[in-house]
């Protein structure tokens, strides 16, 4: 598959993928991790306030840890889909991720009156970001250890590339 830049991109996976500019990864990215972060971080708001389950409760955590993986697959995305995107554009991928959600989160308790912790919003949004930023270290090592899907050792062709 030629990619709209005129290069074959093969993953590791055996999928084929064409690589995109780094501002469009950025943005596909920050859905990837939306897909993670916004039902795990409703459903825990949800079960806290609802007084179901405690803040500090394991589960709790563990939704914590479902988010923080959220936010490194929108970092693994972003360099997965467009290599030559630089590590900021994977911590971006999942910053962004973390406003939309705190931005509802914010406009859901200013309609309720409830009490903002503004502190909290930006150290968070950091957490995240640097969440985003391991998940992009992890997919370039990872490219770079495994290379292009199909590539035979023997030879250095592609599979099926004389069909």
């Amino acid at each position: 598959m030629i990619s709209p830049q005129g290069s074959y991109e093969s993953g590791p996976t055996g999928l084929v993928l064409p690589e995109i500019a780094p501002m469009q990864a950025l943005w596909r990215g920050t859905i990837t991790a939306l897909v993670v972060v916004l039902p795990v971080g409703i459903l825990n708001q949800y079960l806290v306030s609802s007084g179901e389950l405690s803040g500090v409760s394991p589960i709790a955590i563990i939704f914590w840890l479902l988010i923080l993986l959220g936010g490194a697959s929108g970092g693994w995305a972003v360099i997965r889909l467009s290599p030559r995107a630089p590590l900021p554009y994977a911590a971006a991928a999942s910053a962004l991720a973390y406003l939309i959600v705190q931005s509802i989160g914010v406009i859901i308790r200013l309609l309720g009156d409830k009490p903002i912790g503004w502190l909290g919003y930006p150290l968070l949004a950091l957490f995240m970001a640097t969440c985003g930023t391991l998940g992009g270290m992890y997919a370039r090592r990872w490219l770079q250890q495994n290379g292009p899907a199909g590539r035979t050792e023997s030879t250095g062709t592609t599979e099926g590339e004389f069909e």
